[in-house]
């Protein structure tokens, strides 16, 4: 229990803002922390909510990647985005939303199979693979 206090410290220190983990349960595996049931995982204004999280961790014990899945629900400010499973690649920048996804901000949206999101970049691909990716905008008045 002390070593996954020490790691989860690690990890929190390793961003700018604190980060609070929440679940049934907490698990450390060598490289691996995993939450299971009613996950919450809050930075700042950034909410993540899903059935599971694993954060992956490099060697110096930072986050590199993580993945949840389970009815997968992210909140930062005005937008929202919701899918079966996500991904993300911390280094690269890379969010991948997989199954059922949507993003939201205020009444735009975009719907597909699966959206990809370069954070670095600002840039969107929305990919349909067993339906038509579906868009909605809302111009603003001058």
């Amino acid at each position: 229990m002390k070593a996954l206090i020490v790691l989860l410290l690690t990890f929190i220190l390793a961003y700018s803002q604190p980060i609070l983990g929440e679940a049934d349960t907490i698990t450390y595996e060598k490289n691996v922390i995993i939450y299971t049931g009613n996950v919450k995982i809050t930075k700042a204004k950034e909410t993540l909510t899903a059935d599971k999280v694993i954060i992956h961790l490099d060697e110096n014990k930072k986050a590199h990647f993580a993945e949840a899945e389970g009815k997968v629900f992210y909140q930062d400010g005005k937008r929202t985005a919701r899918a079966d499973k996500a991904y993300y690649d911390f280094k690269k920048e890379i969010i991948r939303l997989v199954g059922n996804a949507k993003v939201e901000e205020g009444p735009n949206f975009v719907e597909a199979d699966e959206i990809i999101y370069y954070r670095a970049e600002d840039r969107a691909v929305a990919i349909g693979k067993g339906k038509k990716v579906r868009t909605f905008y809302v111009e603003e008045k001058k």
